[in-house]
């Protein structure tokens, strides 16, 4: 009973998406725009003037935080995910 009921919210969950992507054409953020407007940023540009905080920034592009456009997105609007960030990138260089 559990098994089918598992089962049944898979297929839902899965045709939720067909519907999204195309039906409504959703689609996901592109994450080198997303890049490209947080080099905008002037505490993104702060932060690169070090060069290990610019190396570490790289490697999160590649395989960590920077890799999800959802969370690029979240450090530009808001200043507490921001901080967070920056909190983080400094202490991965300490």
């Amino acid at each position: 009973m559990l098994l089918f009921l598992f089962l049944c919210l898979l297929t839902v969950g899965f045709f939720i998406e067909i519907i999204q992507k195309h039906v409504f054409k959703i689609k996901e953020p592109d994450i080198h725009d997303l890049w490209a407007e947080l080099e905008h940023e002037e505490w993104y540009q702060e932060l690169c003037k070090v060069p290990e905080i610019k190396k570490w920034i790289e490697l999160d592009k590649q395989n960590g935080l920077l890799k999800d456009p959802y969370y690029v997105r979240k450090i530009i609007d808001q200043a507490g995910h921001r901080e967070g960030y920056i909190r983080y990138i400094t202490d991965k260089t300490k």
